[in-house]
């Protein structure tokens, strides 16, 4: 009497930690209402499972324990709780499998006492204990797994779909594990094999991502740190700009002064001294944009200092299709990429044209400049072999792509054409 009261109190703590555990890895909560709705679901299927041995015998329903219990639950997490149909299977395979703790304890305890009612005790506290560790520690990671795509979901979860079907097929509807059969013996380590390769490509390709991931946050920080600088710039013009009107007036009585006084070349210096430095915060207004126009100011007079021509046509409106500051960083590496190509031409005849223009909510850069070197393509985009070059093409097409842009690259007769569409 005591040993079936242990053995139906197994039955029932195994069936509960099934269905809380494939409920739980799955992210459901683990609140009060959802237990009440899953211990709900527990009697439910224990009298399905009822139904089953009055129909058919024990052992019977146990063969079809999938049919009775495994398949309701999946059906029951996939229309209840909407899960998808893949994470839901693989959750209650992971739960399946996660049985086989409290299996092996419970026969490793029947090996030492040779006693039944010792089994099932050490399976039911195992099982209790299983459950809670898993519930306090395991669930929140499982969570974000179960959350992927289909295709790395059928990668997690190959080994327990594998060893699933291999202990029905060789201990519940066969003996054939017990048999001594070598097939049986070594599938267990080639379930390992398989499932060892398939844990490498989802981590070699996690790898791939934060890599990626950290390259993108490492280009931010330069981007980031290339915008405070301009702004910076810009600031300090403007600055300059308010200082050098206050002080016109001392200029001026400065310069005639020394008119005053026969020195016409001292005036003269002085007076492009004080032009240079007007020409320093000059922004020229190119459209309606102030950013853009300050951007452009800006790599104008660098273009001007090393002694390059760069040709504009501007025509948009006052705001733009997008993020400002991911435009004129755009802008900013294009301009400054035809920069450095113009430095390494070995002509006199070093020039850029830009021209930017807007259509129907859509935004149309052009840019233009020789080059000595022909760049090498790859998959459209110019790649570089030097250490440290290749950083403002990348943030390019990746600002570009995240404002669901166009990217183009060319080069025709030494003459290197970017076209980007937004």
């Amino acid at each position: 009497m005591f040993l079936s009261q242990l053995a139906a109190l197994h039955n029932v703590t195994t069936l509960m930690f099934g269905v809380y555990m494939s409920a739980f890895f799955l992210g459901i909560k683990q609140n009060r209402k959802n237990i009440i709705i899953l211990t709900a679901f527990c009697a439910f299927l224990g009298i399905l499972h009822a139904i089953g041995i009055l129909l058919s015998g024990e052992i019977t329903s146990f063969q079809l324990y999938p049919f009775i219990t495994h398949l309701p639950l999946v059906l029951f997490l996939v229309l209840y709780y909407k899960y998808p149909l893949t994470a839901s299977c693989v959750s209650v395979f992971s739960a399946y499998l996660c049985c086989q703790i409290s299996n092996w304890v419970g026969l490793f305890v029947l090996s030492l006492t040779d006693l039944m009612e010792c089994y099932y005790i050490a399976r039911i506290i195992t099982t209790t204990a299983v459950l809670f560790l898993l519930c306090r520690f395991v669930c929140r990671t499982t969570e974000s797994v179960f959350a992927k795509n289909r295709r790395e979901l059928f990668l997690f979860g190959a080994l327990p779909f594998l060893y699933y079907v291999f202990d029905y097929v060789a201990t519940k509807f066969t003996d054939l594990l017990y048999s001594g059969s070598r097939v049986a013996t070594e599938f267990t380590g080639f379930v390992y094999c398989i499932s060892y390769l398939l844990f490498l490509l989802v981590y070699f390709r996690e790898y791939e991502n934060r890599q990626k991931t950290l390259q993108y946050g490492e280009l931010m920080e330069m981007q980031l740190h290339s915008i405070q600088n301009e702004t910076r710039q810009m600031k300090q013009n403007q600055e300059k700009l308010v200082i050098l009107r206050h002080d016109m007036r001392h200029h001026l009585n400065l310069i005639l002064t020394q008119l005053k006084n026969g020195n016409t070349d001292a005036a003269i210096s002085y007076i492009q001294d004080i032009s240079g430095a007007y020409d320093e915060t000059v922004i020229t207004p190119y459209c309606k944009n102030d950013m853009l126009n300050s951007v452009i100011s800006i790599y104008q007079m660098r273009f001007s200092d090393r002694g390059f021509s760069l040709t504009c046509s501007i025509s948009v409106g006052k705001s733009l299709p997008g993020p400002e500051v991911s435009f004129c960083t755009i802008l900013s590496n294009a301009l400054e990429n035809a920069m450095h190509a113009l430095e390494t031409l070995k002509t006199e005849d070093k020039w850029a044209k830009l021209i930017i223009s807007s259509k129907d909510s859509h935004l149309l850069l052009s840019l233009e400049n020789p080059v000595e070197e022909i760049p090498v393509f790859v998959d459209g985009i110019p790649v570089s072999g030097k250490a440290g070059h290749g950083i403002g093409i990348k943030s390019m097409v990746y600002y570009v792509e995240k404002l669901n842009g166009q990217c183009n690259f060319s080069v025709t007769g030494h003459r290197f054409v970017l076209r980007i569409i937004i």
